[in-house]
């Protein structure tokens, strides 16, 4: 599989051993990067998607790709990768944060998701690895209705939600318990009911790291509470549900500097992201070191092909 890095901030070039190992075509966007961290106007969107079109060629190539983004101020950008598809397909989405948010005037890191529950090729979304935002006052900007009907299917990472609308929502934790490491049994009991939906439509990924606990990654936003295991279970699980028919993927949770170009962008800075002291060295070798070990299990290295198994231990 064809590694491509969408150079927007500069936290995936910064990282020589995915560099190196993977010889990714790199996309230098980064001037872009101010005008859309966080949230853009759609002609500013729309822009973007022109730039790519000439940049990587015809939409929907038949060989599929891992698409590096960098930070996940611009998990926005998945839209258009999304955009670029034609054929039917269903979403697998690894995140902290729903990303579903809708009535936002701007596109928005936090409403990519909506949108893409529009497209008329999407055929079902799966919300995986979910915690922060789901059942706070958040909620009454949730797409309900998708949610009650099934076209979105929500797996938190160790809790069920409670409040509001979600009583009446069927879903369950990925793990059984908070202190339970998620595993293929869990996720066959969890998606069994979704199976043959998953092998009827190829599937598309989009992974963010901020799904994972702090020591695999750090990123602009707070941290998650799965290991990187439990991740590479669940994209093994639904690659081989789909019958390994990837459409692409992209990865984001790098952490980078901001930098913005408005006074608008400054404070939804200031407002959404936590208040951090990252060095960013420690950050790099953090995140550099999780890139390649998701992109040897993704393309298959040799050496990588088993799920790495974590010395860490939970106890209830």
């Amino acid at each position: 599989m064809r590694v491509r890095v969408i150079d927007l901030d500069g936290s995936i070039p910064a990282q020589e051993r995915v560099l190196r190992g993977f010889q990714p075509d790199v996309y230098d966007l980064r001037t872009w990067g101010p005008k859309l961290r966080l949230a853009c106007r759609w002609a500013s969107f729309h822009r973007l998607e022109r730039r790519l079109d000439r940049l990587i060629g015809p939409r929907e190539r038949p060989d599929p790709c891992i698409n590096l983004l960098g930070s996940g101020d611009f998990h926005h950008i998945t839209l258009a990768m999304l955009r670029r598809l034609r054929r039917p397909f269903n979403l697998l989405v690894l995140d902290k944060h729903p990303g579903w948010l809708r009535g936002l005037p701007l596109l928005h890191c936090t409403t990519w998701l909506h949108h893409a529950a529009q497209l008329p090729n999407v055929r079902r979304i799966f919300h995986v690895g979910g915690d922060t935002d789901f059942d706070n006052h958040c909620r009454w900007l949730a797409p309900k209705a998708k949610l009650l009907n099934g076209k979105i299917v929500a797996l938190p990472a160790s809790r069920v939600f409670r409040t509001g609308f979600w009583r009446n929502v069927p879903h369950q934790s990925l793990r059984p318990n908070p202190y339970a490491l998620v595993d293929r049994d869990r996720l066959e009991e969890l998606l069994w009911p979704y199976l043959d939906d998953l092998d009827r439509v190829p599937l598309y990924v989009s992974l963010d790291k901020d799904v994972l606990w702090m020591p695999e990654s750090i990123t602009n936003w707070d941290a998650g509470v799965l290991d990187l295991s439990e991740v590479q279970e669940v994209l093994q699980f639904f690659m081989k549900a789909s019958g390994n028919d990837l459409l692409g993927m992209d990865i984001l949770g790098d952490w980078s500097a901001v930098e913005t170009n408005s006074t608008l962008r400054y404070f939804l800075h200031r407002f959404s992201h936590p208040a951090q002291c990252v060095d960013g060295e420690q950050a790099r070798l953090c995140n550099e070191r999780t890139n390649v070990m998701l992109l040897k299990f993704l393309t298959h290295d040799p050496a990588e092909e088993h799920i790495v198994r974590r010395s860490r231990m939970k106890s209830a």
